[in-house]
């Protein structure tokens, strides 16, 4: 939320193309995360128009791809490591969510711990779980991480650029933490698409390290900017963007 409007003079500029060449990265890191997760909603939704559920729910769960596993994992560092942090302190809520996105992607390609515990005897069989995942996750959760991705790129495009100045244009002024919440959006998006039992104990986890840490920036920059954060405060929400509903002008009584 703290950054320039410009480039100040002695900036170091060989910092400045090594931030933006990561940034960059990290941008095609989230392209290809987005790109996924809309494949996976055209195959829910060609897999409702063709028939193709029963097909789908009677094949065994898929395992060992371990390749596709570490690749996503590391695109998932790719851009953590890219991120514009305010504060040291933001590594402790990145960290849980790199530990939430290991833990899914290692049961999601590698082994599917969670549901061979809860399948029993049918696994590697599992149409309830399947189905579940084609007719319902893939169809709420991959809209919601694609929303997720959508705050974390306008949050970094405001804040990138801007060292020492307090920011409150662009997605700013819709909420105060627009990375943060698209953290949280990424996250639970990925949860609906492939719900495990560590996810579902990391996910409220991760929330709460988030609301602590954007408290604790938000100290930060109350103290540097005083009276001017606390105005942008009051009338900028933190994580739940306002509804403004339009009203029509009242009737006239006759």
């Amino acid at each position: 939320m703290a950054s320039p409007q410009g480039v100040p003079g002695g900036f170091d500029r060989r910092s400045l193309n090594k931030r933006l060449l990561l940034g960059y990265a990290a941008i095609v890191a989230l392209i290809f995360v987005g790109l996924y997760q809309f494949d996976q909603i055209v195959a829910s939704i060609y897999a409702y128009a063709n028939g193709a559920f029963p097909t789908i729910t009677s094949s065994p769960l898929p395992r060992d791809f371990w390749t596709i596993a570490l690749l996503n994992i590391l695109l998932v560092a790719l851009f953590l490591g890219a991120a514009p942090l305010r504060l040291r302190e933001s590594w402790e809520a990145h960290g849980a969510y790199m530990g939430f996105m290991v833990s899914l992607f290692a049961e999601m390609y590698g082994f599917p711990l969670t549901i061979y515990l809860l399948s029993g005897a049918t696994y590697p069989y599992s149409p309830l779980f399947v189905g579940y995942v084609w007719a319902v996750g893939q169809l709420i959760g991959s809209p919601i991480v694609i929303a997720g991705i959508l705050l974390i790129y306008k949050g970094w495009k405001e804040v990138v650029f801007k060292r020492g100045t307090l920011v409150t244009e662009g997605i700013y002024t819709v909420v105060r933490h627009p990375q943060y919440l698209g953290f949280l959006l990424v996250t639970l998006g990925q949860f609906l698409v492939w719900p495990t039992i560590p996810t579902a104990i990391l996910w409220p986890l991760l929330a709460l390290l988030y609301y602590r840490q954007a408290k604790r920036e938000e100290a930060v920059l109350a103290e540097k900017f005083g009276d001017r954060f606390q105005a942008y405060a009051r009338k900028t929400p933190m994580f739940v963007p306002r509804i403004r509903l339009t009203r029509g002008p009242k009737p006239v009584s006759p």
